[in-house]
């Protein structure tokens, strides 16, 4: 919203100065009623349960959609307020006086119908409305994603308060006791068993390059955490997959301080809200945003993710130590440090039957090193000492990796 002085008033003006709305225009519209009264019905498990009110709010809105020179394409009913997704279609005359007069109209009708469901008078609407132009497709994409997921945000910011709540200081044994961090969401994820894969995504991949990316991680979900800044668009697309992914587990590390009035994206809710995401920051300070801030959140990422527990020490879960090597399979030709070659992938990826591993096992499992505690039998029926976990057994805390995925494929760096 513009303002400006004239003669000692302020002035204001939401309208996007400067834009030629006669070309056509996305908008994102916000009604509110007065004062802010929550009469349309109550947020219940992420979903309104409309009142008559809020039925009749909504049948104006399709109304609102039929209206010559508009275009609705997304909407919700909130308690106290409406968004609307609108197109105004290119070429009209007086654009803005059309807009004006429809959300007017809107405006009245729902007001009418206010006033004979409850034999009340007075202001049903507080005055004029909010609206944005959306000035770019990822801007519609950020609406539309504000909308659908705004019943969810106001269940857990109002009736489930604790899954967006700022947990401080956070104590895991994958973060250095020196430091002070805060979190939001599943927190307990550094603590948990899963190995870490901390992501780092170069902008110069192609958008073929990036759609392999996210396919071949998503094959893996669920079997680690990923970590990271998610900055460029690479880690971007594969941070909206994970997200969407039920199985999906994430940690973004914030390039600053969280201040104590953080507000989740509208697209972290329900990842959040499943314990499957975690949003964490380091210390106090205020940092710029940088590429000099995006390194340094890449090395706090790999450093989380290459934590190991030295060996004979416990972990939160009682469950000992061993300073593991990552299961990290390279792409096909490459080698290993053990010298096994590599098949492919982010993975624990599995050797045909007949071909032997490096611990000179018969391919039916995992190219892992991982050991277990000393009785315990891998699947092959070997004595774990660097075999493979049996299925539901509780192993040695996993060291993770720091991966660097170039146009040449992944790098692993640490």
């Amino acid at each position: 919203m513009a303002e400006f002085r004239e003669n000692g008033e302020i002035r204001r003006f939401r309208r996007f100065r400067g834009y030629d709305y006669s070309r056509g225009a996305a908008m994102f519209i916000t009604i509110v009623t007065n004062p802010r009264r929550r009469i349309f019905g109550d947020i219940v498990d992420a979903k309104l349960r409309k009142t008559r009110q809020g039925l009749a709010v909504e049948r104006r809105i399709a109304e609102l959609g039929q209206m010559i020179g508009i275009k609705l394409f997304n909407f919700v009913v909130m308690p106290d307020h409406v968004h609307l997704q609108l197109h105004l279609r290119a070429g009209l005359q007086k654009p803005l006086v059309v807009l004006g007069r429809a959300i007017g109209a809107f405006k009245s009708l729902c007001a009418k119908d206010y006033h004979e469901l409850t034999g009340e008078r007075g202001s049903l609407w507080q005055q004029g409305y909010h609206d944005w132009i959306c000035q770019s497709a990822e801007m519609i994409d950020a609406v539309n994603r504000y909308i659908d997921y705004n019943p969810l945000k106001f269940e857990l910011r109002y009736n489930q308060p604790g899954y967006l709540a700022i947990h401080e200081p956070l104590d895991g044994w994958r973060l250095p006791p020196d430091e002070f961090w805060r979190g939001i969401g599943a927190v307990e994820l550094l603590d948990g068993d899963l190995p870490f894969i901390a992501l780092r995504i170069t902008r110069r991949l192609t958008r073929p390059q990036i759609a392999e990316v996210v396919a071949r991680i998503r094959r893996k979900v669920g079997d680690y955490v990923f970590i990271g800044g998610w900055i460029s668009p690479g880690e971007k697309a594969v941070r909206d997959m994970l997200l969407a992914e039920p199985k999906g587990r994430i940690i973004q590390v914030l390039p600053s301080a969280m201040p104590h009035d953080y507000k989740v994206g509208s697209m972290w809710l329900e990842a959040i809200r499943s314990r499957r995401a975690a949003i964490i920051a380091r210390g106090n300070s205020e940092v710029e945003f940088s590429r000099a801030a995006c390194l340094a959140v890449n090395e706090v990422a790999a450093g989380l993710a290459a934590q190991a527990l030295p060996s004979g020490q416990l972990r939160a879960d009682g469950a000992a130590g061993e300073g593991c090597l990552a299961t990290q399979a390279l792409p096909s030709g490459q080698l290993r440090a053990d010298g096994a070659a590599g098949e492919g992938g982010l993975a624990t990826q599995a050797l045909p039957s007949g071909q032997l591993r490096a611990d000179g096992a018969a391919g039916e499992g995992c190219l892992a090193t991982q050991a277990l505690p000393s009785g315990h039998a891998s699947h092959l029926g070997r004595e774990g000492k660097r075999g493979v976990g049996s299925e539901g057994e509780r192993v040695e805390g996993r060291r993770g990796m720091a991966v660097y995925w170039l146009p040449e494929g992944p790098k692993v760096v640490s």
